[in-house]
């Protein structure tokens, strides 16, 4: 019976082994260090791995699986030109193909403080904040530059009211658009907006409670008088928390809707917070000379990146 069931799994093996869709189908299923090792299996398995074709299908279905890591850069890199004249833009786009700049649309008037310094580029187009009720986007398939609705003023402050503190995360990930809004450092909690597909609005998707994420690393709770021990009066508002110290780098989505983590710097840690789970964990450490460390790396510093086969 032993001999059997041996037969019929070398019978099985040999068969994927002859089989080259079979095969290909199976190793584009392997994670991407498991292919890399997977090359000294045969000549045949070397052959297959590093076939372009076979690099370009395991990119496309990493696409939609959420970046595997973040990559950190210190300035931000663009490729569209703003010709400025006369409180006007004009967008140019360069070919790489040409090696040349060409006009894009007419001139247009942006809103005020528009920061196209820091665009998003998501499904096909380029997106950039403004301090406004509406924002920009540009679809570089149609290049036609296109507004986006921001969200509503929750706090009651005065119409169009924006600020790096109120919107202290803007990205993507997955094909989905992301807005972090918050109403102030010292409440403990802040809403990840989701942007509709069709720019019409944005949704709130997920919540979360920085205090769950304090029962992990209480240092993101803090008071004045931990920086400034002097000024403490010993008074009840002296122990009590008073703000959170963090700035947020990336949302990272997976395949399902409870797949999502919150990456954040706090004092001395880089960590990632799950709102669907309410789980925390560390993900690396260093030692940080004061509280504002945390603060120096933004989302605009952090680049994802996917495992990938293909060849630079």
């Amino acid at each position: 019976m032993a001999d059997n069931n041996s037969a019929n799994r070398t019978s099985s093996a040999e068969m994927v082994e002859s089989n080259q869709d079979l095969l290909t189908q199976i190793l584009l299923h392997f994670p991407v260090k498991s292919l890399l090792k997977s090359k000294c299996v045969s000549k045949r398995w070397l052959s297959l791995i590093s076939d372009p074709q076979f690099a370009a299908k395991i990119s496309h279905l990493n696409v939609n699986l959420g970046p595997s890591g973040l990559y950190f850069y210190g300035s931000p890199f663009g490729f569209l030109n703003f010709d400025t004249n006369h409180n006007m833009l004009k967008i140019e786009i360069f070919s790489s193909e040409n090696k040349a700049w060409t006009d894009s649309g007419g001139p247009f008037e942006a809103p005020h403080y528009t920061d196209f310094e820091h665009g998003v580029f998501c499904n096909g187009a380029i997106h950039w904040l403004s301090p406004t009720d509406v924002s920009l986007y540009f679809d570089v398939e149609t290049e036609s530059l296109k507004t986006m609705a921001m969200p509503r003023i929750q706090t009651g402050g005065p119409s169009g009211y924006w600020s790096s503190q109120r919107f202290p995360y803007f990205g993507q990930c997955s094909g989905c658009l992301h807005l972090i809004e918050v109403d102030s450092i010292s409440k403990p909690r802040f809403h990840i907006l989701e942007m509709k597909p069709d720019h019409s609005h944005w949704c709130v998707k997920y919540r979360v409670n920085l205090n769950n994420v304090a029962s992990e690393f209480p240092e993101i709770a803090r008071r004045y008088m931990d920086e400034f021990p002097t000024l403490a009066l010993n008074n009840v508002e002296e122990i009590e928390v008073q703000y959170y110290a963090y700035s947020i780098l990336s949302v990272v989505r997976g395949e399902k809707d409870e797949d999502v983590e919150v990456v954040m710097v706090i004092p001395g840690k880089i960590i990632s917070h799950n709102p669907r789970l309410n789980t925390s964990k560390l993900l690396s450490s260093w030692r940080a000379s004061n509280v504002y460390d945390c603060m120096q790396y933004r989302w605009y510093n952090v680049f994802h990146y996917v495992e990938s086969l293909a060849t630079l």
